[in-house]
């Protein structure tokens, strides 16, 4: 083998098979290296830039798949059309409502470019409608010319309900307080859920529902959904829980050890379905002893007997869901 210097590298001749291998210095295998990943990045950064010049118009569908009958007929459709082709002219977007066979121009936002609406009247009679969006705007070629092009949306459907909601007759309330819902379309099968929890609802007609704010902690703001028909829930609005005054009789007690006595639970609205449960603590166990305590569906009251156990002082604390606690100092004698 003879190796021959030629310039930052070598040439290596076989005397037997006559090939050359070419050696490189560690200068040369450090440049070609350099060169190689210089040439991935710019590749790369190219292909990001035809990606992003060639990408077409997308759409954002803003309109709801249950739309609420109203005696018009008419509903509002809107899209978001975004851009990212930097060879798109703006000027030129036109946005399109297709629809039942029609074809209608959107209005363009006046502060949201981006955003574009169109009024619909329904045929009489029909329930539902199918529709697709379009878009047709002109690009800019890099030798100046200019060629008109046009993207359309995946296909869509919206519904109507023939029923909706209007208000709460109030957004705030105690536990056990009767609350009015108006609007249209209600019926004997239809709930109110308070916080995901089913309320006790009474249906009046088909304009308006009434439930019971259930057994919740107070100081809180629940969603509340109309529960039925065809279509799954229907979202009202929220409801804030505010605190109420729980009754305690008597508010201090004394008995002597192994005498009853009697304490009433007293609330403002009759409890809901499956009663208000009340808890009840103390710092002294072995003094204090007695039952569970709940007030059941539909009353106002619960007498709970008490009975003395070992002699001793201390307190009650008495809580229940929606309710500011009440303490009751109490004294066990001999």
């Amino acid at each position: 083998m003879q190796i021959q210097p030629k310039g930052n590298f070598f040439l290596c001749s076989h005397w037997l098979t006559g090939s050359v291998v070419v050696r490189y210095t560690r200068i040369e295998k450090y440049m070609i290296k350099l060169d190689i990943k210089l040439f991935l990045i710019f590749g790369l950064s190219a292909s990001l830039w035809f990606i992003t010049a060639c990408q077409q118009p997308s759409f954002v569908n803003l309109t709801s798949k249950n739309l609420s009958q109203n005696p018009s007929g008419i509903y509002t459709l809107q899209t978001e059309v975004l851009i990212q082709d930097r060879k798109v002219v703006k000027e030129s977007i036109d946005v399109f409502l297709v629809v039942g066979g029609e074809t209608l121009a959107m209005t363009q936002d006046p502060l949201n470019p981006n955003l574009w609406s169109c009024d619909y009247k329904m045929p009489q009679g029909f329930d539902e409608a199918t529709y697709y969006f379009t878009a047709k705007y002109t690009s800019k070629l890099e030798n100046g010319s200019l060629v008109a092009r046009e993207k359309l949306s995946e296909l869509q459907v919206f519904r109507l309900e023939n029923r909706y909601v209007g208000n709460l007759a109030s957004y705030r309330g105690p536990v056990g307080v009767e609350i009015a819902v108006q609007g249209r379309g209600f019926t004997k099968y239809d709930s109110i859920n308070l916080g995901g929890e089913e309320t006790n609802t009474r249906y009046l007609s088909e304009n308006e529902l009434r439930f019971t704010v259930p057994a919740l902690p107070a100081g809180i703001d629940y969603p509340v959904q109309l529960i039925g028909g065809p279509h799954g829930a229907l979202d009202i609005g929220n409801f804030r829980i505010d605190e109420s005054q729980l009754g305690v009789i008597p508010t201090a007690l004394e008995i002597q050890s192994g005498d009853s006595a009697t304490l009433l639970f007293k609330i403002d609205y009759e409890a809901s379905a499956g009663g208000l449960p009340v808890d009840v603590k103390t710092n002294i166990p072995d003094s204090v002893i007695m039952p569970e305590a709940i007030i059941a569906e539909g009353d106002k009251t619960v007498n709970i007997p008490i009975r003395g156990g070992t002699p001793g002082e201390g307190k009650l604390i008495i809580t229940a869901p929606g309710y500011d606690s009440v303490e009751v100092q109490v004294k066990v004698t001999e």
